[in-house]
């Protein structure tokens, strides 16, 4: 995570584009992909297909590169968190799109980390060695599939943010949203927060 000084604010780069394991193997299955409907364009480009043939390559085209998007919008992905006084922005930028969403900071509550799930033990994995490969699957699923993310309540609804965020980086993100914003986004309401901050004053003065 890089923290940048921004006018009006903080700027957190959360993620950038192949800075994972996971990102790098959506990569190169999106080049495989790219690379399969560069060769079904360049066949339909050259090749005399009658309009059945023609009608299955047009079809085999749009399939591999929507999914040639998919995971290159994967790989591309950058995560990043523009924190004024009052309002929290999400930003999402990928290969083809992008999006900014704003939040008021007034209105945001129990912010939380969310760590990754316990990963269990697969039925059929071995007892001494998982010679089928099952437990090693389930592992890769974890690691994919996992949260380690972060979310918070907003009118009542949950926002969830984030991909493989550090618990020690949730700190951070929990003490730069403190200072900018003057509010522990932690509580609900003035009342918690207050608490909050009698009992921290308490443990001071011990």
């Amino acid at each position: 995570m890089t923290v940048k000084d921004h006018k009006g604010g903080k700027l957190l780069i959360l993620s950038k584009p192949f800075d994972s394991r996971v990102k790098a193997l959506e990569a190169s299955y999106g080049l495989i992909f790219f690379i399969g409907f560069c060769a079904a364009l360049l066949v339909l480009i050259i090749s005399n297909l009658d309009a059945l043939g023609s009608l299955f390559l047009v079809a085999a085209i749009i399939i591999q590169f929507m999914i040639f998007k998919k995971f290159a919008n994967t790989a591309f992905l950058s995560e990043r968190i523009f924190i004024t006084r009052t309002e929290l922005s999400l930003i999402k930028k990928k290969l083809f799109s992008s999006e900014q969403v704003s939040y008021e900071i007034n209105r945001i509550s129990h912010l939380r980390y969310l760590g990754k799930p316990e990963l269990t033990r697969h039925p059929l994995a071995g007892d001494n060695f998982d010679y089928l490969g099952f437990q090693t699957e389930q592992q890769l699923i974890n690691e994919v599939h996992g949260d380690n993310k972060l979310s918070f309540r907003y009118d009542g609804k949950t926002v969830t943010f984030g991909n493989n965020i550090y618990s020690w980086d949730f700190d951070q993100i929990e003490a730069l949203l403190y200072d900018v914003t003057g509010n522990d986004l932690r509580y609900e309401n003035s009342v918690e927060k207050q608490m909050l901050t009698e009992l921290e004053k308490q443990d001071d003065e011990i």
